[in-house]
């Protein structure tokens, strides 16, 4: 059994615009994480807003750096900047369910002052950062990290 740590918690509203069928609907819809930030959405491929695809490759990257910079921060190094690209991809199943399966992170970190790390201690980071992320923890997907 796990013991809950924390609960995270955001509202979405969808209202119908138009017809309503099996042919079609409106996808657009809006997220609301209150005072902090209110998106716009929509589905994959739309033209409006983030797909859900999009915000789970998102909060795959937001987790990760947050765990690169908390260790990072322990180790007492000096972080400048971090940047990453961050993209799902789709596949179909045998089955013939779509799936992510599989978010590919670029990240690219600037340190400075005495402590710069080697790029082989950065990878070294990112791999615990990987074993220590909530998001990445709770995925069934292949998560690759390939430092730019």
């Amino acid at each position: 059994m796990t013991a809950k740590v924390s609960e995270h918690s955001m509202d979405l509203h969808w209202q119908r615009e138009g017809e309503f069928s099996h042919l079609g609907f409106e996808r657009r819809h809006q997220l609301d994480f209150g005072h902090q930030a209110h998106i716009a959405a929509g589905g994959a491929g739309n033209d409006y807003g983030c797909d859900p695809e999009q915000m789970l490759a998102a909060s795959m990257a937001s987790c990760h750096m947050m765990t690169f910079l908390a260790l990072a921060a322990k180790k007492r190094l000096t972080v400048v900047s971090y940047d990453d690209r961050a993209v799902a991809e789709l596949a179909q199943r045998d089955d013939g369910r779509f799936h992510v399966a599989c978010i590919r992170l670029s990240p690219r970190v600037v340190f400075e002052g005495d402590k710069v790390p080697d790029a082989e201690a950065i990878m070294a980071m990112h791999h615990k950062a990987h074993e220590h992320c909530f998001i990445a923890n709770s995925v069934l997907c292949e998560v690759e990290v390939s430092p730019r």
